[in-house]
């Protein structure tokens, strides 16, 4: 299964009926752009008992096209990694 926006809205919803699935929608987006101004800002946003998703320089490298087999150099980019919080991979792994 694949956890959508809409998903997560109808969760708050249940648990708080007073928000709309409209405005839990809102909520998410709300969430989702601050991490995004986070990232742009401080290259790493913590979100407690979840995990730490931070920005990263890749250097460029060599690398292989899977289809034609050409190779190609693969330029420098931004990545975002996650790295779960003990929480997190407690409740993975019960």
């Amino acid at each position: 299964m694949t956890l959508k926006k809409r998903d997560i809205a109808r969760a708050i919803h249940e648990a708080e009926p007073r928000i709309s699935v409209t405005e839990a929608i809102s909520l998410v987006d709300l969430i989702m752009n601050e991490l995004k101004h986070a990232f742009g800002e401080e290259r790493k946003a913590m979100v407690t008992n979840f995990g730490t998703f931070e920005v990263v320089d890749r250097a460029a490298r060599r690398g292989v096209n899977p289809a034609s087999r050409e190779r190609m150099i693969i330029p420098a980019h931004r990545a975002v990694t996650f790295h779960p919080a003990p929480a997190l991979l407690r409740a993975v792994n019960d």
